[in-house]
């Protein structure tokens, strides 16, 4: 058994007494003196670690996933709104899916004013040179303004 001490005066006990020898206090006693009692304030924050550990952790998850989109995002180029999606077939020719017809027979339909030509182009490069006549309406409007067009013309947009 260890040697104990008086809580008040600090005064060495004899063994197994029930009061101090020099100033009288009552020498307390508990079931076990090998392991401190828990409070359940103790146990509260015990229980308390492993959540903000997970929550910090998580947290620090989070930011690094963000920070990593961000690099990504940065990266690569950012649509302008209203744009067309740009693709190209085998052969290098962009908007496959679009009808086409070859400069003479746009000339036919330019000198006999069957079709109105629109052109897609910016407004800077429409101001440059441009078709006679022709509409500007660049493709980043199109989608936008393309009810200003008459229903029941033939169209013929150009980019170049």
């Amino acid at each position: 058994m260890a040697t104990q001490f008086c809580a008040q005066c600090g005064s060495k006990l004899a063994p197994n007494a029930d009061f101090c020898g020099d100033c009288g206090a009552q020498v307390k006693r508990s079931a076990s003196r090998s392991k401190p009692r828990r409070t359940a304030s103790r146990r509260a924050k015990r229980r308390q670690f492993p959540t903000k550990t997970i929550f910090i952790l998580a947290g620090g998850v989070l930011l690094l996933l963000g920070g990593f989109l961000l690099l990504y995002n940065a990266n690569s180029p950012a649509p302008t709104p209203g744009s067309v999606a740009d693709y190209h077939d085998e052969e290098g020719i962009p908007y496959p899916d679009v009808p086409r017809i070859s400069p003479a027979e746009a000339k036919t339909r330019y000198d006999a004013g069957t079709a109105i030509f629109v052109d897609v182009r910016s407004q800077g490069e429409y101001d440059t040179a441009h078709i006679a006549n022709a509409v500007s309406l660049p493709l980043a409007d199109l989608e936008a303004r393309y009810q200003e067009l008459p229903q029941n013309a033939e169209i013929i947009t150009y980019c170049t």
